[in-house]
């Protein structure tokens, strides 16, 4: 009896030790074949998400990749981020590996999500806020944090279930740059000079922020995280300045040239300015007006001095000059406008300034032109062909035209992104619901943004470096 059992042990441990050598054999042919018994797949899994550069200033582009899937195999990447306003903004797109189990975001498109083009950023301009204001009357575009940049969380799903994560940050100021921040408060003069804490002097350059006054201390720290030393300079809406923006003095901006020039960190014969909107319309005329700039950046400018803006629709220039209001061209509202403005219904203010210039007698158009061929320097134009505020393209066409007409001597270039609207100038990332008196749409205002961006700090360089 005892021997039979003896037997029956040694049957058992000779089956058991057949299989194991059974498993090891296939594992040997098929190491990919791992604890979850799935091929190409473990329970260990090497689903990542990588992209690079993950942490980096404004303006940087990047690469979204998906690596550790099995061939042809599909999963669903995310994008989430939480605005200043505490919207949750969410974005997904289902995505096929390639043979090498690999998802190339910025060479692929995705078979289904919301947006359907091979896009590094179609993640981030296809977001939409899962939360928005219910009391809302329109979706209010991405609140931007002005100090800490944008944080937007990237998780990839595959076939099994299993997830992975990364985060793409974007500052104002380089990671590991330190900067200088030098208040100007005198004479009259306010603002913020932000420059690189070490070496210099560095060229410099000043911020002509648009129709919202004020000033603009996150694109200064852009600026001089790029080996700039920039001025944001408010002119009205900002402490005991102008509460509008009507018969703005020229002298203003003088002093302001000068005060920049006087600082050490400054190199005085290295100077640019650059101007969005109003500010690209203020920008070309005192370059029209100084020979103090060696550089002149235009972000979807006017040509012409309009009227100024005011909350009781005065009637004044945007700008005067020693006391003088300058020639201006003057808005057409119609009554229907008017009304639809005063409920908040109005989506585009193009009109006002494309009838203003169509209606103007010939004289006053040629008044209120800004001299542009007058610039002793070069000159970067960018606008958007579906700008809503104002025909911004249509502006740097006829810019561009009459320094053609001229002879200017000096580099002059314009930058027109089609599809995009009024806010195409600024390095944003997230710019879905962003319509509203802007115009455009999102994935061209993103791809335009980079653009413009990219230009201009190449521009900026190329002219002040010398």
């Amino acid at each position: 009896m005892k021997r039979k059992k003896h037997h029956l042990f040694l049957r058992k441990t000779v089956l058991v030790s057949a299989a194991i050598l059974l498993a090891l054999a296939i594992l040997a042919l098929n190491p990919a074949i791992g604890k979850t018994g799935i091929p190409g797949k473990s329970m260990e899994s090497n689903l990542r998400i990588i992209i690079d550069p993950a942490d980096q200033i404004f303006g940087t582009s990047f690469s979204i990749t998906v690596v550790g899937l099995r061939p042809d195999e599909q999963a669903t990447i995310k994008a989430r981020s939480t605005d200043t306003s505490r919207i949750i903004w969410e974005s997904s797109a289902v995505f096929k590996a390639n043979k090498k189990g690999i998802i190339d975001v910025g060479k692929q498109a995705p078979l289904s999500g919301d947006y359907s083009d091979a896009d590094t950023l179609g993640l981030l301009w296809s977001m939409k806020p899962k939360n928005p204001n219910p009391k809302a009357r329109r979706i209010a575009p991405y609140s931007f944090d002005k100090v800490n940049g944008l944080t937007v969380h990237v998780t990839v799903s595959d076939s099994d279930g299993q997830t992975s994560t990364a985060r793409i940050r974007r500052y104002y100021q380089m990671l590991g740059v330190g900067l200088t921040r030098i208040p100007l408060e005198q004479d009259g003069l306010y603002g913020f000079l932000h420059y690189p804490a070490s070496g210099g002097p560095y060229p410099g350059v000043i911020i002509l922020g648009g129709s919202n006054g004020g000033l603009y201390e996150w694109l200064a720290q852009a600026f001089a995280s790029n080996g700039l030393a920039a001025l944001t300079l408010a002119y009205f809406n900002y402490q005991d300045l102008p509460q509008e923006l009507m018969n703005i003095p020229m002298e203003y901006f003088y002093k302001a040239v000068a005060w920049i020039k006087s600082q050490k960190a400054v190199k005085p014969d290295s100077l640019g300015v650059v101007g969005g909107s109003k500010g690209a319309e203020l920008a070309l005329l005192l370059g029209s007006k100084s020979d103090d700039f060696k550089a002149v950046v235009a972000w979807v400018p006017s040509g012409y001095v309009w009227q100024g803006i005011s909350n009781t629709m005065k009637l004044a220039s945007s700008w005067s000059h020693n006391g003088q209001s300058l020639p201006y061209i003057r808005g057409v509202v119609t009554q229907e406008d008017m009304a639809k403005y005063m409920k908040g219904d109005m989506d585009s203010v193009r009109k006002f300034y494309a009838l203003g210039l169509e209606q103007a007698d010939q004289a006053t158009v040629e008044q209120a032109t800004i001299p542009v061929e007058k610039i002793k320097a070069p000159i970067l134009l960018v606008s958007g062909a579906d700008d809503q505020t104002w025909p911004s393209a249509e502006f740097s066409d006829a810019i561009m035209e009459r320094l053609k007409k001229h002879q200017h001597p000096y580099e002059h270039k314009h930058i027109r992104c089609e599809g995009s609207g009024h806010m195409v100038f600024l390095p944003y990332f997230i710019t879905g619901h962003n319509r509203f008196m802007n115009g455009g749409n999102a994935r061209d205002d993103a791809r335009g943004s980079l653009i413009s961006w990219t230009e201009t700090i190449a521009f900026l360089h190329r002219y002040l470096n010398r």
